[in-house]
């Protein structure tokens, strides 16, 4: 089979289960501010995510080093679709709580990464080389395909049928996409012997010295330390709060500009995929990551006293509306590049451990930014957040271009294997 066929097979399946996710992804921070109305809860909720997928990651890589990467991507949408299920039933028993959503994200976190890592580093077995980019943003177009039609799907579905439907459709999505996944045909030389605590140390170490060791991932690491402080949690804690609490959108206004967001993200993808395949991308990640940051202060004059009482509803949708398809634009110009390099940067039998090393350190950071933001929200304005976290992140910003090198695009190669 070839690599095409094999590609297009990983995405049948993303396109499913992503579309479920999406789903579920707009419906729980609804759910939680209707029930709490907190900000902290939603922080908190975040948390529940975010902590074991810190823990879990450097094992996550381990595994995927050792255990066939194709047989652990249809486990784990087995086993989370059946755990979606579940609480598809526990929602229609009207026993849901905060407490087992808690637990529910602590489970999913685990099953997440023992899915995304080794997978992530499964695609540059399959695709040549020179096809990476291309490839990437390729998958990255199946990814937010869904995540169109999903948000608005979320809302629409939640404000007049509850949580219970939205957990049932992401759960059979799930099912559905294990099952496809299972003709893919891929053949993983893994690590053999057995694994002992030393082994499992000295493997880890292993990744973290490489990483560390090569200056291109390094400067990746470091630079996504700081801005995940930053960036990331607004888009967790801040950004549902500002559009349910602050700005008082519906849910089924909430669910349209998740979908707005996801048109830009296409945009980008599908000109990474044609103009820019071949291009230098680290210039390309650099150029792309000024603006990004340069938009992040406009969510502060968007939700100024001023601002507020000035506009009605509507009209603030489509401010927001404008300003969230820049961002879904430009941040595929940063993210698939970071993907690229890193899949060229690594040889497959050290890539599971190198992803996961990767991940652990970049998003290590992730929770003091999610609790901070948090605390935040019950001390200050909302706006004067946005103004403090953008300052920050300009800064970080151009240290991070004026330092990051240059990374020439691999010659062309045959590519039609």
């Amino acid at each position: 089979m070839g690599w095409k066929k094999n590609l297009a097979l990983i995405a049948l399946g993303r396109l499913v289960s992503i579309l479920g996710s999406s789903i579920q992804a707009v419906a729980i921070p609804l759910l939680v501010l209707d029930l709490t109305h907190s900000g902290s809860i939603m922080a908190k909720m975040a948390l529940f995510y975010m902590i074991p997928r810190i823990i879990i990651m450097p094992f996550a890589g381990l595994i995927g080093d050792r255990v066939n990467r194709k047989h652990l991507m249809v486990w784990m949408d087995y086993l989370r679709g059946i755990l979606v299920i579940i609480l598809a039933y526990i929602a229609y028993k009207d026993l849901l709580s905060i407490r087992i959503l808690y637990l529910s994200q602590v489970f999913m976190a685990i099953m997440d990464n023992l899915f995304m890592i080794p997978t992530g580093a499964m695609i540059p077995d399959i695709v040549p080389k020179e096809q990476l980019t291309r490839a990437n943003s390729i998958m990255g177009m199946i990814n937010f395909i869904p995540q169109l039609i999903g948000p608005a799907a979320g809302g629409v579905l939640y404000g007049f049928y509850g949580i219970k439907i939205i957990f049932l459709i992401n759960g059979l999505s799930f099912l559905i996409s294990g099952f496809s996944e299972m003709f893919i045909e891929y053949h993983q030389s893994a690590l053999k012997g057995a694994l002992t605590l030393k082994k499992v140390v000295s493997e880890i170490k292993e990744g973290l010295m490489f990483v560390w060791s090569h200056s291109i991932l390094r400067m990746i690491v470091l630079g996504a330390m700081t801005i995940n402080v930053f960036l990331s949690p607004m888009f967790q804690v801040l950004y549902p709060y500002t559009l349910r609490e602050v700005v008082k959108f519906s849910p089924q206004q909430f669910g349209y500009l998740e979908s707005i967001f996801i048109v830009g993200a296409l945009m980008g993808n599908a000109l990474l995929a044609t103009f820019f395949a071949k291009r230098d991308v680290s210039k390309i990640m650099k150029g792309s990551l000024v603006f990004v940051l340069f938009l992040v202060p406009i969510f502060g004059v968007l939700t100024l006293p001023g601002t507020l009482s000035r506009f009605n509803t509507w009209e603030m949708f489509m401010f927001f509306s404008v300003l969230l398809v820049l961002m879904g634009f430009l941040v595929q110009f940063v993210d698939v590049p970071i993907e690229v390099i890193f899949q060229r940067e690594t040889p497959t039998e050290i890539r599971g451990r190198a992803f996961s090393i990767l991940m652990l350190m970049a998003q290590g950071t992730m929770p003091i930014g999610i609790a901070m933001y948090g605390a935040l929200l019950d001390m200050m304005a909302i706006h004067k957040i946005y103004f403090l976290g953008g300052g920050i992140l300009t800064v970080i910003g151009i240290l991070l271009i004026a330092f990051f090198p240059d990374i020439p695009a691999p010659e062309e190669e045959s590519s039609s294997q």
